[in-house]
């Protein structure tokens, strides 16, 4: 395979552009077809499969994958730090697109990798919220909100649609994809060698599965919506079925979606608290979780959040008691919000509390599943999105992962690369048995 060597601009190692010079990324009026995005697992296997290619990596384990968009917020590629001895000696940049062939599209030695500039451009930016964008071979950038913005700091206007010269051939590349998958499923020995299990192994590994998944399904707009019903002191609204009529599956004075913070505190009270696991009390607990988080249609303030919780059991007694609801309360709660502040530290603060089987909430700007197909913001979210933290595990090659009830439906759970964690907000709960 003949390859073409360059070097980059900003004074990192000599890179090459294996097989395919992504040059010339196109900005298109007329609409692409959406791609889908391949799993993680595929991703790495593939990246097991082609790295025969570079003897430079001999002995080097492939680790940290993490995700690359095209500006019009289509995942392309995952990069992954080429790590031997405890150091980084390069990266490789892995195809994870159907519309791309599958193959290693790039591949640097040195210290630094693409990733590592890229949160440089991002602190001189002074950009906090944002995705690591590719527009082609050696040419990357940040995608954050509207905007693109590129290694020497230029902005743009977010392209409706973007398209690389070589996803031209869309149904050829996507057959290549077929036919990896086809192995891995079919072949053991193939499979066996097309998993990172083959240079990795599991080094920990915890999930409680008994915190349940859910989200919410009442509808909102009730009518009259009473003035402050976004206060914790509302909504008196009397009426023949008593001043919190709507506390459980009747339609909300708000929106229909509840909002993600109650809904994953509300997994945490059904955890501890059995007698709230049906779907009638899923639904009145999120809405009392909504009152007293002091939920502002489908958006919760961070510092919200342990307040809320700290706050349902008194709330879920005067419900009880006005009788809108007739399970009364077990539990009360001391809650407080912890700002990590690199994610291994987030990391650690989740297996410590998950190790005592207590679930948390996780508020961050963002967050990629491990098969890449659930994030955040990019999926509906606002500018942040919380979820529950049920459980973790972490590789030999130093990739760790969270496990998260989403609070939607579609998934319900994922597994949440920590490298894809920004601006985490970590909300601890405790029980307090009341009886």
């Amino acid at each position: 395979m003949e390859l073409e060597v360059q070097v980059m601009d900003w004074k990192v190692p000599i890179v090459l552009l294996v097989g395919l010079l992504l040059l010339g990324g196109v900005v298109t009026a007329a609409p692409v077809d959406k791609p889908e995005a391949v799993p993680l697992a595929t991703v790495k296997a593939l990246a097991l499969r082609e790295l025969h290619k570079f003897p430079e990596f001999n002995g080097a384990v492939p680790t940290n994958p993490t995700p690359l968009y095209f500006p019009d917020s289509r995942l392309a590629a995952y990069e992954f730090r080429m790590m031997r001895n405890g150091k980084t000696i390069g990266y490789i940049i892995v195809s994870a697109n159907r519309n791309l062939p599958p193959a290693i599209l790039e591949a640097g030695f040195g210290e630094k990798t693409p990733s590592d500039l890229v949160k440089e451009l991002a602190a001189r930016k002074g950009v906090k919220t944002y995705h690591f964008a590719y527009f082609s071979g050696l040419n990357y950038g940040i995608l954050a909100g509207d905007k693109v913005v590129d290694m020497k700091g230029r902005e743009y206007r977010k392209p409706n649609t973007y398209k690389l010269s070589i996803e031209g051939n869309i149904p050829k590349n996507a057959g290549g994809w077929e036919v990896l998958q086809t192995k891995m499923l079919t072949d053991k020995k193939v499979s066996e060698t097309f998993t990172f299990g083959a240079t990795a192994t599991a080094t920990e590994y915890k999930v409680l599965y008994t915190v349940p998944s859910w989200t919410s399904t009442d509808s909102g707009g009730a009518d009259p919506s009473p003035p402050g019903s976004n206060s914790i002191l509302v909504p008196k609204v009397l009426s023949s079925s008593g001043y919190y009529s709507f506390v459980g599956p009747n339609p909300d004075p708000w929106t229909d979606y509840d909002g993600c913070a109650p809904i994953a505190g509300s997994m945490i009270v059904a955890y501890y608290e059995i007698q709230y696991r049906d779907s009638w009390y899923r639904e009145a607990v999120i809405d009392i979780l909504h009152m007293t988080m002091q939920t502002q249609g489908e958006w919760t303030s961070t510092s919200n959040i342990a307040p809320g919780i700290e706050q349902f059991y008194e709330k879920a007694l005067e419900v009880y008691n006005e009788g809108s609801i007739y399970r009364k309360p077990k539990y009360d709660y001391d809650a407080f919000t912890l700002y990590p502040s690199t994610n291994l530290q987030l990391y650690t603060y989740v297996k410590s509390e998950i190790d005592m089987n207590r679930p948390a909430i996780l508020t961050s700007s963002s967050g990629q599943s491990e098969d890449g197909t659930f994030r955040w913001p990019s999926q509906g979210f606002g500018v942040y999105h919380s979820v529950t933290v049920t459980g973790y595990k972490a590789y030999s090659d130093g990739s760790k992962y969270i496990y998260v009830h989403t609070t939607v439906d579609s998934p319900y759970t994922a597994w949440i690369y920590l490298g894809s964690i920004n601006n985490p907000a970590l909300t601890i709960v405790r029980p307090i048995y009341k009886g």
